[in-house]
């Protein structure tokens, strides 16, 4: 017989998620649901796509570098005191303390007065010699010597300051073995100067080169991506600016002009920031040569305790790129290899220092530029060094001798040097 009673059904499968298996897709869906419905994701999420816009669209790109706070640094003010030269310079050296001393030095001895190596950094001496070996010159010389100075750091200022109403006819740069392979230095984007200079251009482009480790290139991806990390202090610029021209008419309308603010927009653009150096500071006189000597053995041989094989490597790449970049503007680069103290080149591992006056040739023979090698050229001994490697006034007299005669001699130089009088036109 038939079965009359009636079959049992399946029930249908639900939709509740509570009731299915607890699956990675479900957590997920979960997961969303609950994250769509907090004001602090949804905040994020904003955030996030308020950067992505800024990053893609760049608002503040035109902003004047000048404008920005900064560090007033050895950079700062020796590109201050450069970009307010009458005309463009004829000659611009550059280097390490090595140079910026002893020419400052020297300068201080010529003039017979006091020079502060802080705010003048136009060197007369070296024009004057120009003058006595090329009658009627009249350029303008400039030394951009900054403290602890790598290849680098001289790429960044041909890159960033050498434009067309800035370039210079020849540029002499004056290099000691240390500048391209201090053992006590970390990478290129670590210095003052590379981060002041990066201001005036992008340097996405470098980014391998200029930050060899990771966390440095992390931190150079949050500055460049992160849009307020970098960015803050143009926003702060542009928008301060426009908020003053939109107020200053009703302001001054209704008030005069404090007599407790004394401050100049100059002060208050570095309120929040400490002075590296200052004016007054780093004064050079006339008369003062001694025969004292520092001893800065230690950190001499700590600079040249190894050969530092992947420095060298990463500044020779800088060479190479500041060679390059000179020539593609058109300027002559004279190479110059800076004296060493009887003293200081013992300590030197004899393979750096001869790998290092190898380099100079063989950049000097692949660009076509002059060189210079002083520790030839020049008649230096112990009175003329002020420490290991730095030189005093007399040490500064010789070098600029020697780079003026060169100049002098050298077809391609004299050439630039006597057309239109050495200036800049």
């Amino acid at each position: 017989m038939l079965s009359t009673e009636p079959k049992k059904v399946a029930p249908a499968p639900t939709e509740d998620f509570e009731q299915l298996p607890p699956t990675f897709t479900t957590r997920m869906l979960a997961m969303l649901k609950v994250t769509a419905s907090s004001k602090a994701a949804q905040a994020a999420l904003l955030v996030i796509l308020a950067n992505w816009a800024l990053v893609v669209t760049n608002p503040f790109k035109n902003v004047d570098p000048d404008s920005l706070p900064t560090l007033k640094s050895w950079v700062w003010w020796t590109t201050q005191d450069y970009r307010q030269l009458s005309e463009r310079p004829a000659v611009v050296m550059l280097g390490s303390s090595l140079l910026m001393n002893s020419v400052w030095m020297q300068e201080a001895e010529h003039l017979q007065e006091n020079v502060d190596i802080v705010v003048n950094r136009r060197t007369r001496y070296l024009e004057t010699m120009l003058s006595k070996h090329l009658p009627g010159y009249k350029g303008i010389c400039f030394n951009f010597g900054l403290p602890g100075s790598m290849v680098s750091d001289d790429y960044m200022i041909a890159r960033t300051l050498f434009s067309q109403e800035h370039k210079p006819k020849i540029a002499v740069l004056c290099l000691g073995p240390r500048d391209l392979m201090d053992t006590s230095f970390s990478c290129a984007g670590a210095t003052s100067a590379f981060r002041y200079l990066e201001r005036f251009t992008d340097t996405k482009d470098l980014l391998d080169i200029a930050y060899t480790s990771t966390w440095p290139k992390i931190n150079f991806m949050l500055r460049e991506f992160v849009y307020f990390v970098d960015k803050k202090h143009h926003s702060q610029s542009v928008l301060g600016e426009q908020a003053k021209t939109a107020l200053n008419p009703v302001y001054k309308g209704v008030t005069g002009p404090s007599k407790f603010n004394v401050k100049t927009d100059f002060d208050k653009q570095f309120a929040f920031y400490r002075s590296e150096v200052e004016k007054g500071v780093f004064i050079a006189k006339p008369n003062a040569q001694t025969d004292s000597f520092y001893d800065n053995g230690k950190d001499w041989k700590k600079r040249f305790k190894n050969s530092n094989d992947e420095m060298f490597d990463n500044q020779k790449i800088w060479l190479n790129k500041a060679l390059s970049e000179a020539r593609a503007k058109g300027i002559v680069t004279v190479l110059v290899n800076m004296p060493v103290s009887e003293l200081g080149i013992k300590y030197i591992p004899p393979q750096v220092y001869k790998r290092h006056v190898d380099t100079l040739a063989e950049m000097a023979a692949k660009y076509d530029c002059p060189y210079v090698d002083t520790m030839k050229e020049g008649h230096f001994d112990m009175k003329d060094f002020s420490d290991y490697g730095h030189m005093d006034a007399s040490g500064g007299r010789k070098i600029v001798d020697i780079v003026a005669k060169y100049l002098a001699s050298d077809s391609r130089t004299r050439s630039l040097l006597t057309e239109a009088n050495g200036g800049g036109r």
